[in-house]
Formats: structure tokens, C-alpha cells, sequence
């Protein structure tokens, strides 16, 4: 299941791909997240690793795209796996975020995925609107 949300977000490409790209930063803004920690040594870059805890499942993530203030891409295991591959665009004086999901449940968690899909497809909106506001404070 693919989700794709977009947010134009008053901040320099370079700030936004920073607060982003430092999974610690999702407890100030994902509702889902209750725990992020950095488990490799700083700084944030190609093959940093996470452990985060979103919704109640842990998930183990990595950096595996890291072209500082373009293109960022996390590859998380967990129920489910995802790819979150994101693009950061500069436009005039603000940045144009996109962020492309792709879940990929296995087994019965494929049925669960496919009753949740319209929740999750309102929920990713919602938390990148709150990204925005932290973005610009």
C-alpha cells in the first residue's frame, strides 16, 4: 500500500531535510511516535539507525538515501516494513515536501492493511501538518 502527502512548509530545504532526517525529532510531532532513539553514533547521515516505537509497534530504521537537502529515504522493519523515500523542493522562500509511503504488510497483517488503508491515508496528512509546525516555529 502506497501513501503520498505533500507539504509546503515555510523553512529552507536544508532545515526541514535536518529535522526530518533526525528521527528523534518525531516524538515532537508524530502523535504515533512514543519513543525514538539514535542507535548509531552521530552525526545523522547515509546509514544512521533509529529504534522507534509507532503505535505501539517497534521498528528498526536506517537512512539509506542521504543526499543533503534533495532526497532522504528511511527503510524501517517492523509490522510492517516501509520505505519512506521523501523530496525536498525549494519554492521561493519555502520548501515543498513529498513523502512517499509504501507499506508492505505480509501475512494477515496484508487483510488489517487493507481495512486501515483509508485511516492511514487520512493520519499521514494530519502528522505532516503538525512537522509543519514544528518546522515553523
Amino acid at each position: 500500500m502506497r501513501v503520498t502527502t505533500t507539504t509546503r512548509i515555510a523553512r529552507p530545504p536544508e532545515s526541514v531535510f535536518d529535522m526530518l532526517a533526525d528521527l528523534r525529532n518525531d516524538t515532537q510531532w508524530n502523535s504515533r511516535v512514543s519513543q525514538a532513539e539514535l542507535r548509531s553514533p552521530e552525526p545523522i547521515g547515509l546509514g544512521s539507525r533509529f529504534a522507534i516505537v509507532n503505535g505501539g509497534t517497534p521498528y528498526d530504521v536506517t537512512i539509506t538515501s542521504y543526499d543533503r537537502p534533495s532526497r532522504l529515504v528511511f527503510e524501517a522493519s517492523g509490522k510492517p516494513d516501509l520505505t519512506i523515500a521523501c523530496t525536498f523542493t525549494p519554492r521561493g522562500d519555502e520548501t515543498e515536501l513529498e513523502s512517499d509511503f509504501d507499506f508492505r504488510p505480509r501475512g494477515a497483517l496484508k487483510v488489517v492493511f487493507l481495512l486501515l488503508g483509508p485511516v492511514i491515508r487520512r493520519d499521514v496528512p494530519k502528522q505532516y501538518a503538525s512537522f509543519k509546525a514544528l518546522c515553523e516555529r
